[in-house]
């Protein structure tokens, strides 16, 4: 028979895979493209050659699956999962070579909803058909379609329970018994059907086989249909699946018939229809090395349909057959022991979704991250490197494409994954493995690092949530950190905080404590506990905030800073604060804070020597980035060429006896909390006040107050947003600049949350800044960048050679003298001019002009932010121009300068 078809069939091979296989066209073209058996890009084409339907695919070609040819049979047995002879029966049914008078059935079950099926026919002409493929030599009958109210068919002699097999709507189809044999624990199986109005006993003595056709339906087949969205769950035979059922009531618990060498016989085609994505699928065997290896053979299969597949591994302690029948838990336990066993497997290439990741999407819809099926998932790429999250880790890789070797892959997945994907004959493909890597990220898209995220609380698309390292807090409830949440950004798995646990928040009445502890350290300005209490409040949330402020906390020795530190804000912040002292670095912190959004709490942030001040300005610049919620990164490069990107979250709090703050852009984004000088209170008072705050520090204030500040500061994350909207509103109008309202009228809404759970209105904002003194930080930053930077000129000493003797005057006392607004007895106008021009400084009433390059300038600019571009300063003065070329007599140059009015300085 083989012979025949082979050679009816050559020539029409196009026509006949198009026909059984479902091929199109181009996937019968003698070109590079997916294979239609395994995949992949580009590793298939179809030649055809003599007519013989030949094809090559270097993967999953040859006689050994390992890559080569094969003949256009071959290519349909793969593609349609038959054996050689169910192959050679379907091309002569199709070839029309069947002998005439012989009527030959092929298997068409009852539909079950799946795609294997059409409506169950009538009863055949013939009571029997010639034998099928697959089935012994005797005919074979079609089994009819039971009735619905079909009493279950009587257990026959050796059998120890039975189960009904349905269709997806829950008709009855046939039920298998279950027979033990010998006494040996030897397993049979005994296909019960409806033949002739009742259950048919199968027999050897039967002149004709009747078993159900494949593919059979899977047992449990109508809970998929009933619930399409919930997890599966596949164990080994029908009783093990009535048991997981009740222990895993979230899931839809499914089976196959007659046992793990019948896996190639069922319908799995439920778990993936036709022009939708996989079912989230967990594959749990039973403890031996049958199970196992069937299992992994069905992770295979369903791989190939898309599904996103995980597999349960057991201990190797459990008894030598153990299923989920032999287990007594209750669902708790068995979630517990699912989540501790679980090992994930990749998905099928083709089936795999992945979340967009260019920034120009705005579906908040991503795919949920590896962990609910594959061992990892592709993020995109960017540049000369992809992304990936592994589903075992939880954290996101980058490989470089140089780094998509062996030894970094296997980091990715197992190696057993690898092999099994991309099997060589010297091991696993690699070459293949990251062609196909590269080809998945693109179809990716871009992917900015950006979206990472680590601790801390964040706003997610117009919800809180709380990342605790392990797991994910939101308003649904607790999520593990593998498992799948729909985001489209990227929770990397963390070091685990505690967070606030289950703890009752903070009522109105028990936070008032919190304010008033504060309120009764000595402060130089009596607003700096209310800013401090805001700090304390917003800094676990930072990550959810629009503005994030910063404080310095400054005093003398004996002040209360220490206390201030330890026994207040430590136990208030708990396992969130990131806590660093002395000679840490910009570069030490910027690394540590890495994606997290964690309050940083810097003691001893001194800056008295040059090599300290150069650190504090490098600490500094980080916390001005982290200010505000820009789509600005923070970029460092490295010797090898690769940039890395930072997105730093946090909020600053810093302790010294005095600040480092230089330039205006911080000023503004610091305020400056001061405690008073010990010594101003008589001593029987300090005593008693410190006798008084310190009983109070340790009654009132520890961790669990902290945690329960934390779980109200969470829960009210929402309210808290709007609130910064309506006190930086307020505080904008006040001070009458956005920045300052922006600082102080976010710590402001912070301390509010601890006095109401609602959010302010306008006039409740407006009165709560209006019952603070505000002078003191309006002064330390009413200065702009640009009069800071005049003052500056002024105020530097000169040495001024008179005719008697050498006197030191500063800039300004010399424009004075040039411009005649003053008198000297000293130095004359005509003295005061030439000593300026020397300077790089020239009187041209009404202007003082100030060159653009003097080295002078230069040397009384140099440790400060306007070394190296004065003049573009000071152009932002009222009234400044540009003038030049202009000569400096004295200086011996000619240079352009900055004409500034007389009247502005």
């Amino acid at each position: 028979m083989a012979t025949d078809v082979m050679t009816a069939a050559n020539g029409r091979w196009k026509e006949i895979l198009e026909a059984l296989a479902g091929l199109h066209a181009e996937q019968l073209s003698n070109r590079h493209q997916p294979c239609p058996a395994c995949g992949g890009r580009d590793r298939y084409r179809f030649d055809d050659r003599d007519g013989s339907g030949s094809w090559f695919c270097n993967q999953c070609g040859g006689k050994d699956h390992l890559g080569g040819g094969g003949t256009g049979m071959d290519l349909l047995m793969r593609v349609r999962r038959w054996s050689f002879r169910q192959a050679c029966e379907e091309v002569e049914r199709y070839l029309g070579l069947e002998p005439a008078g012989t009527e030959r059935h092929r298997p068409q079950p009852m539909s079950t909803g799946n795609g294997s099926g059409g409506k169950l026919p009538g009863p055949p002409a013939t009571p029997a058909a010639t034998g099928l493929p697959g089935h012994s030599s005797r005919p074979w009958r079609q089994p009819e379609q039971p009735p619905a109210d079909a009493p279950p068919p009587a257990l026959e002699q050796g059998a120890i329970a039975q189960w009904c097999y349905r269709d997806a709507a829950g008709n009855p189809l046939f039920w298998i018994q279950r027979l033990c044999l010998g006494g040996k624990g030897r397993k049979a199986f005994l296909h019960r059907v409806w033949l002739d109005g009742g259950w048919h006993r199968p027999s050897r003595r039967d002149p004709f086989s009747c078993e159900w056709p494949a593919p059979r339906p899977l047992y449990g087949l109508p809970g998929l249909a009933q619930r399409p969205e919930a997890q599966v769950l596949v164990v080994e035979g029908e009783g093990t699946a009535d048991a997981a059922a009740l222990l895993f009531p979230d899931h839809v618990v499914i089976s196959w018939a007659n046992g793990t060498n019948a896996i190639g016989k069922a319908d799995w085609q439920p778990l993936a229809p036709l022009g939708l994505a996989g079912r989230s699928v967990t594959l749990w065997p039973d403890a031996d090395a049958p199970g196992r290896k069937a299992m992994a053979r069905l992770a295979a299969l369903l791989r190939e349909q898309g599904c996103r597949v995980q597999l349960v591994d057991p201990p190797a302690e459990l008894p030598q057959g153990w299923d989920l029948a032999d287990a007594e838990w209750s669902p708790a336990e068995a979630a517990e022991h699912l989540q501790q066993w679980l090992q994930p497997l990749p998905a099928a290439e083709a089936a795999a979704v992945e979340a967009s990741n260019a920034d120009e999407q705005e579906s908040a819809s991503a795919e949920p991250p590896a962990g609910g099926g594959a061992p990892f998932q592709c993020l995109g790429y960017d540049g000369e490197a992809s992304y990936y999250r592994s589903g075992r880790t939880g954290q996101v890789l980058r490989l470089a494409r140089s780094a998509h070797t062996a030894t970094h892959l296997i980091a990715l997945a197992p190696l057993a994954h690898w092999e099994t994907l991309y099997p060589s004959r010297t091991g696993v493909n690699w070459s293949a493995v990251a062609s196909d890597l590269y080809e998945r990220s693109i179809a990716a898209g871009l992917f900015t690092p950006d979206r990472i995220r680590g601790r801390g609380a964040w706003w997610d698309d117009g919800r809180p949530l709380l990342h605790l390292g392990d797991r994910l807090v939101t308003p649904e409830g607790e999520h593990l950190i593998t498992s799948p949440f729909r985001s489209r950004y990227v929770y990397q798995r963390m070091p685990r905080l505690d967070g606030p646990g289950d703890v009752e928040p903070l009522s109105v009445q028990e936070a008032a404590v919190i304010v008033s502890i504060a309120n009764r350290f000595h402060w130089d300005v009596p607003a700096s506990g209310t800013l401090l209490v805001g700090w304390v409040v917003l800094s676990p949330i930072c990550g959810s905030l629009r503005w994030r402020p910063h404080v310095w906390l400054t005093g003398g020795a004996g002040s209360g800073k220490s206390a201030i530190l330890d026994r207040y804000i430590t136990p208030l912040l708990g396992d969130f604060a990131l806590l660093v002292s002395g000679s840490t670095t910009e570069a030490a912190l910027r690394q540590s804070i890495c994606s997290d959004a964690v309050p940083v709490v810097f003691d001893e942030a001194e800056s008295n020597e040059r090599p300290d001040q150069q650190r504090m300005q490098g600490i500094l610049s980080l916390a001005r980035v982290a200010s505000s919620e820009s789509g600005a990164s923070l970029l460092k490069g490295s010797p090898s060429g690769e940039v890395s990107r930072y997105r730093v979250r946090s909020m600053f709090l810093l302790s010294s006896i005095a600040t480092a703050l230089k330039q205006g852009a911080d000023r503004s984004r610091f305020a400056q909390l001061t405690l008073r000088n010990p010594a101003e209170l008589p001593k029987a008072d300090r005593e008693l006040h410190w006798a008084s705050l310190d009983r109070d520090l340790d009654r009132h204030i520890s961790s669990e107050l902290g945690r329960r500040l934390i779980a109200r500061t969470v829960g009210l994350i929402p309210m808290i947003r709007q609130a910064e909207g309506v006190f930086t509103r307020a505080a904008a109008r006040h001070f009458d600049s956005q920045r300052l309202g922006d600082q102080y009228g976010t710590l402001m809404a912070g301390a509010w949350s601890l006095l109401s759970d609602v959010v302010p209105t306008q006039d409740e904002a407006e009165q709560c800044i209006a019952c603070h003194d505000w002078e003191s930080y309006s002064q330390s930053t009413e200065l702009s960048d640009e009069q800071r930077c005049i003052q500056t000129i002024l105020q530097h000493p000169l040495r001024v050679e008179c005719p008697d003797r050498t006197v030191t005057r500063t800039i300004g006392e010399l424009v004075e003298l040039a411009a005649h607004q003053a008198h000297d007895l000293e130095i004359s106008a005509e003295l005061a001019g030439q000593a300026l021009a020397r300077q790089g400084l020239r009187l041209e009433p009404p202007h003082l002009l100030v060159s653009n390059t003097a080295e002078p300038v230069a040397q009384i600019l140099r440790e400060t932010a306007w070394a190296h571009g004065w003049a573009v300063v000071l152009l932002r003065l009222a009234g400044a121009q540009r003038r030049g070329p202009v000569r400096f007599c004295g200086a011996g140059m000619v240079t352009r300068a900055v004409a500034i009015p007389l009247a502005v300085l």
